[in-house]
């Protein structure tokens, strides 16, 4: 994956706050996540669909909800990135 895009996609402060989240929490819904950076639940999907269009997360079903997490592809292929992120 084009690490250029990656950092596209995180220097936009809410969709680097979704990914931090998402690092520090394993999975969350799309109301866990407005609920944690106080931002609306359309612009929480929006910025999720843009993750998705770059193949960096997996969601799976459990009952009405939809839990999001990183895939761990992209984490064992971005390690570097990931280590800096956390510091």
């Amino acid at each position: 994956m084009d690490k250029y895009l990656i950092i596209k996609l995180l220097a936009e402060e809410n969709r680097f706050n979704i990914f931090m989240k998402l690092l520090e929490y394993g999975e969350l819904c799309v109301c866990e996540i407005e609920e944690l950076l106080r931002i609306k639940q359309a612009n929480t999907s929006k910025h999720l669909s843009k993750f998705k269009e770059l193949n960096i997360l997996s969601s799976k079903r459990e009952g009405n909800l939809i839990k999001y997490s990183i895939k761990e592809e992209f984490l064992d292929d971005n390690m570097d990135l990931i280590k800096y992120l956390m510091i």
